[in-house]
C-alpha cells in the first residue's frame, strides 16, 4: 500500500471521529406512548350484568352482540399460555388487586404470553365481538351459530390493545366455600389445602395430568385443612408439566378459577407449577377407621333400601334425625322411578349453617366378626363436598355428645347443574368395633354456599 495514501486515510479517519462525539452514534431510547383510547370505557362487571339479563330473557344460548357501541373493556391478563396449561384465550380480570369480575377472551394465536404477558393491561374493542357462556364460562369472541369463536389472528391488534402498564397481580384470597360464578376467571389464592391421601401414596403418586386414563385434563381432588371441603385443580395433557409428580405436603395454590369442560363443576386452574407452594410437611389427614375390609359375609346384621317406607317410619324404627343447628331441615325419603331412598339437600333451606344428622338404629355385632359395611351415594347439583360417614359403638343418644370414628367412605362428586350415577361408598370394615354400634350420617353446610344434594340407598352390614 502506497504509504502516502495511507498517512491521507489515517487524517481521514482521526478527523471524523474528533468531529463525531461518541453520543452521535447512540440510539435515542424506544418510547411507547399509552394508547389513546377514543371510545367508552366500561367494566368487565358491567358487560356480565348485560349478559346475566339476556341469560334469564333468552335462556342458556343467549349473547350479547356488540355492534357500533364504540364501547371498551379494559381489564388485566391473569392467565399465560407459557407453559402450555391454556391455548388460544386470554383471561382478564376488572383489577390487579381486590378483582371482582374476570372474563375468557378466545383469540386464534399462540403464544399469547410473548405479548400479552401476565398482569398487562389490555383494552378490548368490543364492536364486532360477542359474550356468551361457553363450558359454564362467560366467554367474549366472535359469534359463530349458538357459539363463541376466537378472534381471528388478522383482527387481533385492532380489537385487543396493549396498554403500556404492567402490574403487580395480588391474588384474591379466597377459601373453596367462597367459590362462586361472580368469581369465575379471576386469579385467586387459596390456603390451607392438600391433595387427597390416595393421590399422593408413596408407592403410587398420581402425576398432574400424565395417567393413562387422563384424555383431555387430568383433574385431582384438593381438599382443605380447615373444613374437609374439597375441589379439583385440572391440567391440561398438553402442558409441559403434566408428568410431575403430585406433591403430597399442603400449602397454596394460586391460579385462576374456572369451571369443567362441561360447566357445571369449580375446577382450579395453574398458569404453571409455580402456583402451587406446598411446603407443609404436616399433612391434615383425618383420623378415620382403619379395619381390613374383609370379603363379604354369610350373615346379614343391618340392612335398608328404604322401600315402600315413609322417614316416620325409620324414626319409629330407631333412626334419628337430627338438625343439631335448629333449623327445619332434615332428611327425607325420595324415590325416582321404583326406587327410593334417603335424601337430603339444603338448596332453598334458607339456613345459612346447618348440621344435620341421619343415624341408623343399634346393629349389633358382638356374635359376629369381620363384619363390613356397604351403601351406595349419589350426589348432585354438587357445589360441595358435606356429607360424612360416622360409626359409634358407645351412642349417648346425642350426636353432639357421641364420640363419632370418621370411616373411609368414598363420597362422590356430582355435576353442578344435574345428577351423577349412584356408586358403592364401600366397602368399608367395622371389625375394630364392639358391642353395639351406630352408623351417622352428617351433612353440614349453609345456604345458598354448600347445599350439594344427596341419595344414600342400600345400606348394608355383613358379618360371619
Amino acid at each position: 500500500m502506497n504509504t502516502k495514501n495511507f498517512f491521507w486515510i489515517l487524517i481521514v479517519s482521526c478527523t471524523i471521529m474528533a468531529c463525531s462525539p461518541e453520543d452521535e452514534f447512540k440510539i435515542s431510547p424506544v418510547t411507547i406512548d399509552e394508547p389513546q383510547i377514543e371510545g367508552t370505557l366500561i367494566t368487565i362487571d358491567a358487560i356480565l350484568g348485560i349478559l346475566g339479563q339476556k341469560l334469564v330473557e333468552d335462556g342458556e344460548n343467549a349473547k350479547v352482540v356488540f355492534e357500533d357501541t364504540n364501547n371498551f373493556i379494559q381489564g388485566y391478563v391473569v392467565s399465560s399460555d407459557k407453559a402450555s396449561n391454556f391455548y388460544k384465550e386470554l383471561v382478564l380480570q376488572d383489577k390487579h388487586t381486590n378483582p371482582s369480575a374476570g372474563i375468557r377472551v378466545l383469540i386464534d394465536d399462540n403464544p399469547l404470553f410473548t405479548t400479552y404477558e401476565f398482569g398487562r393491561k389490555v383494552y378490548i374493542k368490543l364492536d364486532g365481538l360477542s359474550l356468551g357462556i361457553e363450558n359454564g364460562i362467560p366467554t367474549l369472541g366472535i359469534s359463530e351459530g349458538n357459539t363463541i369463536g376466537a378472534i381471528p389472528s388478522f383482527f387481533i391488534e385492532e380489537v385487543v390493545i396493549r396498554s403500556t402498564e404492567t402490574a403487580a397481580i395480588t391474588p384474591l384470597e379466597i377459601t373453596i366455600e367462597d367459590f362462586t360464578d361472580k368469581l369465575v376467571n379471576v386469579y385467586i389464592k387459596v390456603n390451607n389445602i392438600q391433595f387427597t391421601k390416595n393421590l399422593v401414596l408413596e408407592d403410587n403418586t398420581f402425576t398432574f395430568a400424565a395417567e393413562n386414563y387422563d384424555k383431555f385434563d387430568g383433574e385431582r381432588i384438593v381438599e382443605s385443612c380447615a373444613t374437609g371441603r374439597n375441589t379439583i385443580i385440572s391440567t391440561s395433557t398438553f402442558s409441559d408439566f403434566k408428568g410431575l409428580k403430585l406433591p403430597s405436603q399442603q400449602g397454596s395454590f394460586e391460579g385462576i378459577l374456572t369451571k369443567n369442560f362441561l360447566g357445571n363443576t369449580y375446577n382450579l386452574v395453574l398458569n404453571d407449577p409455580r402456583g402451587l407452594v406446598f411446603d407443609n410437611e404436616t399433612r391434615c389427614d383425618p383420623t378415620v377407621l382403619e379395619c381390613p375390609a374383609i370379603s363379604e359375609g354369610v350373615m346379614i346384621l343391618f340392612e335398608e333400601d328404604f322401600t315402600d317406607l315413609k322417614i316416620g317410619d325409620l324414626e319409629d324404627s330407631g333412626w334419628m334425625n337430627s338438625n343439631i343447628t335448629g333449623g327445619k331441615l332434615k332428611y327425607k325419603i325420595g324415590n325416582f322411578g321404583e326406587n327410593q331412598y334417603a335424601q337430603i339437600t339444603g338448596y332453598r333451606s334458607k339456613e345459612s349453617f346447618y348440621e344435620v344428622w341421619f343415624i341408623t338404629p343399634d346393629i349389633d355385632i358382638s356374635t359376629s366378626l369381620d363384619e363390613v359395611l356397604y351403601f351406595d351415594l349419589q350426589a348432585g347439583y354438587d357445589n360441595g363436598n358435606i356429607l360424612e360417614v360416622f360409626a359409634a359403638d358407645n351412642f349417648t343418644g346425642d350426636p353432639t355428645t357421641t364420640s363419632w370414628t370418621k370411616l373411609d367412605a368414598m363420597i362422590p362428586r356430582g355435576p353442578l347443574n344435574a345428577f351423577g350415577n349412584s356408586t358403592p361408598a364401600g366397602p368399608i370394615g367395622l371389625s375394630c368395633l364392639e358391642g353395639t354400634i351406630r352408623i351417622g350420617f352428617r351433612y353440614i353446610g349453609g345456604d345458598p354456599r354448600a347445599t350439594t344434594r344427596y341419595h344414600i340407598d342400600d345400606i348394608k352390614i355383613t358379618g360371619k
